[in-house]
């Protein structure tokens, strides 16, 4: 069974590709990914916040005030 997860999240869209999610499709600023899991999004959302990706893409927005 597949289940269909739809994020605007570019961190958490990354996080899905690391995680063997298929990428099916994008439209209207959409990623639309194919798990075979049963997790919703939500659950997609807090295994990414606890993730070492999230704190990784936080640093870099972080860092990035230093070159403008």
């Amino acid at each position: 069974m597949s289940n269909i997860i739809k994020t605007k999240q570019l961190g958490l869209a990354a996080f899905l590709d690391i995680n063997n999610c298929q990428l099916v499709g994008f439209e209207s600023d959409y990623f639309i990914y194919e798990t075979s899991s049963e997790e919703t999004l939500r659950d997609w959302e807090i295994k990414y916040m606890n993730s070492c990706c999230a704190r990784h893409d936080a640093a870099i927005l972080r860092l990035r005030k230093f070159k403008k």
